[in-house]
């Protein structure tokens, strides 16, 4: 069930390509073992109305949150999340060079108890993977 969740300040449609983006993310996850492909889903938003610092429109921001569901040891968690920022940092640095933009990737466990999903992609996949 992992799903990355990216939020991008207004600003950031006109700078960069947010499909390339999204593939970019979606593709890094996908190399990570960890993480299931079946239940893969890279999804970005735009916030509408933002406020950065000393307001200057210059100003961006790009966050990540990935949503996972819990086991994963703390170790490969970072791993995960170091790999993945990563991948976020060299995106924007090879389309915009230094820019004022404040970016951040977050990994967030989702309680087993506190979770209910249908997912019949895997059924459809090539792969035939199982994902949760």
């Amino acid at each position: 069930m992992p799903h990355q969740i990216v939020e991008v300040s207004s600003n950031i449609e006109s700078l960069l390509d947010l499909d390339r983006l999204v593939q970019a993310l979606h593709h890094c996850a996908a190399e990570q073992e960890a993480l299931a492909l079946g239940g893969m889903r890279t999804r970005v938003y735009t916030a509408s109305q933002t406020l950065i610092a000393d307001e200057s429109p210059d100003y961006g921001f790009i966050a990540v949150y990935l949503r996972i569901a819990e086991g994963r040891p703390e170790e490969v968690r970072k791993v995960m999340g170091t790999k993945l920022m990563e991948c976020l940092c060299t995106f924007v640095d090879d389309n915009l060079g230094n820019v004022p933009l404040a970016l951040s990737y977050e990994i967030q466990e989702i309680e087993a108890d506190m979770r209910w999903n249908r997912n019949r992609v895997p059924e459809f996949m090539s792969s035939g993977e199982n994902s949760s």
